[in-house]
């Protein structure tokens, strides 16, 4: 079909019209083709009034399941560039395609519009309406959230709440309802409107009084009287501001100006803001905003030194990258090396087979875990490689292939990459791998070499490591064990794009120290990287200060679990490889961990694992950095609510890190709450190696009988936390904020004196 827009003068117009206008074309409508296996589907996509959904239009499914939230687009893009698209083998010009992929499962939903002109209003469209979310303010968030209970609490549609709907909506909010309460609440929001008792409800503007009651802070109001004093009025001047953010926050670098900026940013008086005062209501929101959250905002920039070498870095590293789900009948998808890239993960493994027509793919070898083209996967590592940060990504091929389909992987990866491909040869004056800031923008590929070329084919004996090996099924024990019996043939071209990461077998810390070089690395299973960080924990720190290892799963988990990275960060190991496709404790700690350094994949590791003369012991670390770590758990701000039922929360912390270190507390559990449940518990840990502790809080609704359910979840490292009163936002099974789900804690670390 022609194109509306196929001539530049077309698209410099489209550039130019007004955002008002687009949105409101986006209202009325457009018909796309939405692509479902090998057909196709006509149908008319809009956007909501209140631009919170996109909904299509006819369709046979519920109001639920034709609608989608545009909070849950996490990407829209433009083209062919989805595996359903890539199967699709109907031509269509590249303008007229686009497709949504949605948080949490990179799930995708593939379009064909009638006009080019359609598809790129509408691509830059929801990509407008999702810049304006991510930048809203704190005052805009909480207008929103009222604006969105309002309409929820509406259910017969009429623009008021009337006693019940509000009932019903506290229900929905997770608070148990005490009709005398909710009459009292709703005469408050309503004693300045003079309504019969036969009006008895309330409108919008009415409903915001409402949400504030309901929504008081009591806890925020202690605290904030704490420092005011004596004024009547009760708000800050500048000195009673700066007083608490010296006592409280820890923050003696404050000055007048960083106040007012934060008085400017969430006064929501204008007669306090212009008098450069602070209310109880502005130091809510101060408390709800970014420079107020657990995470010290500093380390949500690349803050560490980057130029040091490759091994002295902790590596945000993934495996089996191209599967969705389990290892062995679960899906593969190119979606998911997008998902692990944009997540800051900076190695991504390749399981290489050959493929029909000499075109190589990529699978869960000996497994019914489906297939997916090797050129295609490069494809999405070059476009999405360096979206999250400019520092170098590491490529790790299990190769199976034969030499000639081995040449066509080469050819591939040199063909697309281009310039990003790392060639440059190792020179004798090099002594030590080349740093990251060295690598900006750089892809390494990580595999075995041949040790003297002579010609094309020519043939060593480097083995065919295949991690299959450690799987559970006795036939693929066999195969693989018959495989790897004899020399692999290796070919030339692909040995040659080798240069910093050759993989090695490892046989001891001694034997690798004598006879490999800086650029040479081992891959360990999971068992035997544990084993030696248990039992050699002083002997790996000091091979991980010089060469690579890299971790991974063991082959009996099947269904794809993880294992626990905290004790092989504390022997050094810089690529613990996890499956990122499985959320759990295992990858909370992960993200966790890689969130700090500008979530760029790569965080410098502890001066004592990177100095030779260091001498840590993980199993035996001293008092060096021995603290005191204080959590009071203060109070619980409207959890997700997870059933028909009011849930009953507590919240448990645990720290890892060393093993001495390990710890878990919780508090109590409030019942029927889960709006605003208040604690007031504080939780003591005794920490020995700071640098290396995790601190995960957990919240979980407690059950008399069954499994206390999750409700939601924030692991941060314990250097990355700011001292003081702190909001932390909660997190969802597959790490998506639960705005506005919100922990509230007062953070205390006290250094222990090392006693002569």
């Amino acid at each position: 079909m022609a194109s509306r827009s196929d001539d530049p003068a077309t698209r410099a117009q489209l550039a130019d019209i007004d955002k008002e206008e687009i949105i409101k074309r986006l209202k009325e409508g457009t018909e796309f083709s939405k692509i479902r296996g090998r057909k196709t589907f006509v149908r008319k996509l809009q956007l909501e009034n209140d631009m919170m959904y996109v909904e299509w239009n006819p369709s046979r499914k519920s109001a639920s399941k034709n609608r989608y939230l545009v909070k849950d687009i996490k990407e829209v893009r433009p083209g062919k560039a989805t595996d359903t698209f890539r199967k699709y083998k109907h031509e269509m010009s590249e303008d007229r395609c686009l497709s949504l992929i949605f948080a949490g499962n990179n799930k995708t939903l593939d379009l064909i519009a009638k006009y080019a002109e359609d598809a790129i209003l509408w691509t830059n469209g929801l990509r407008a309406i999702k810049k304006q979310m991510a930048n809203v303010d704190v005052h805009s968030l909480r207008d929103k959230y009222v604006h969105e209970n309002f309409m929820k609490a509406d259910t017969d549609g009429d623009g008021t709440v009337d006693f019940l709907e509000a009932c019903d909506l506290l229900t929905e909010l997770n608070i148990k309802v005490d009709k005398a309460w909710v009459k009292s609440m709703f005469q408050q929001a309503m004693e300045k409107s003079k309504k019969s008792k036969e009006d008895y409800a309330m409108n919008e503007e009415e409903f915001v009084t409402f949400y504030d009651v309901l929504t008081k802070r009591e806890e925020i109001l202690e605290l904030f009287k704490r420092y005011d004093w004596g004024n009547d009025e009760v708000f800050w001047t500048l000195d009673e501001f700066k007083n608490f953010m010296h006592m409280e926050q820890s923050k003696t670098d404050v000055d007048d100006e960083w106040l007012d900026k934060m008085i400017t940013a969430y006064e929501p008086t204008p007669a306090l803001k212009e008098a450069t005062l602070l209310s109880c209501q502005g130091f809510k929101l101060m408390l709800l905003g970014e420079e107020s959250s657990l995470m010290n905002p500093l380390h949500k920039t690349v803050y560490q030194d980057m130029t040091q070498p490759l091994s002295h870095y902790f590596i945000a590293s993934s495996h089996n990258t191209y599967l969705l789900e389990d290892q062995l009948r679960g899906p593969s998808s190119t979606e998911a090396y997008v998902r692990a890239l944009r997540l800051g993960c900076k190695c991504v493994e390749l399981d290489c087979w050959d493929g029909p027509d000499d075109d190589p793919i990529i699978y869960h070898g000996h497994t019914l875990t489906s297939k997916i083209k090797f050129k295609d996967v490069i494809e999405v590592i070059d476009r999405y490689a360096f979206d999250v940060s400019e520092f170098p990504v590491i490529l790790s091929i299990e190769n199976h292939c034969s030499v000639e389909q081995q040449k066509v992987m080469a050819k591939y990866m040199v063909d697309i990459l281009g310039d990003k491909l790392y060639t440059k040869p190792v020179t004798s004056s090099m002594t030590e791998l080349p740093s990251p800031d060295k690598l900006k923008n750089k892809i390494l590929i990580k595999g075995k070499k041949l040790k003297e070329v002579k010609s094309e084919e020519d043939e060593d004996e480097v083995s065919d490591e295949d991690e299959a090996a450690d799987m559970p099924d006795e036939e693929v024990k066999k195969d693989v064990a018959k495989k790897q019996s004899g020399k692999v043939k290796l070919a030339k071209e692909l040995s040659d794009l080798v240069v910093l990461c050759k993989s090695v077998h490892f046989s001891s810390f001694e034997q690798s120290k004598e006879n490999y070089t800086f650029y040479e690395m081992s891959s360990f299973g999971e068992s035997k990287a544990l084993g030696l960080a248990k039992e050699n924990g002083k002997d790996y720190i000091k091979h991980n200060q010089w060469q690579l290892s890299r971790t991974y799963p063991g082959g009996m988990r099947t269904n794809s679990s993880n294992y626990n990275p905290a004790p092989l960060w504390n022997a050094g190991c810089q690529i613990v490889a996890l499956n990122y496709q499985t959320p759990g404790d295992e990858m909370d700690i992960y993200r966790g961990k890689f969130q700090q350094n500008g979530n760029c994949g790569y965080i410098l590791k502890p001066s004592f694992l990177r100095n030779p003369s260091a001498g840590f012991d993980p199993e035996n670390p001293g008092n060096e950095s021995r603290c005191i770590l204080e959590i009071k758990v203060i109070s619980g701000q409207q959890f997700p609510k997870i059933s028909s039922e009011i849930i009953d929360p507590y919240v448990k912390v645990y720290i890892y890190g060393a093993p001495c270190d390990w710890n878990e507390a919780k508090t109590k559990v409030v019942k029927d709450n889960g709006f605003n449940p208040t604690w007031n518990e504080t939780l003591e840990f005794d920490i020995k190696v700071p640098e290396l502790a995790m601190v995960r809080f957990l919240v979980r609704d407690y059950e008399n009988f069954g499994t206390n359910e999750f409700i939601g979840q924030y692991t941060i490292p314990m250097t990355s936390m700011q001292q003081g009163y702190h909001h932390l936002h909660l997190l969802s099974k597959v790490g998506e904020k639960q705005l506005p789900a919100t922990l509230f804690v007062n953070i205390r670390i006290t250094p222990i004196k090392k006693t002569p």
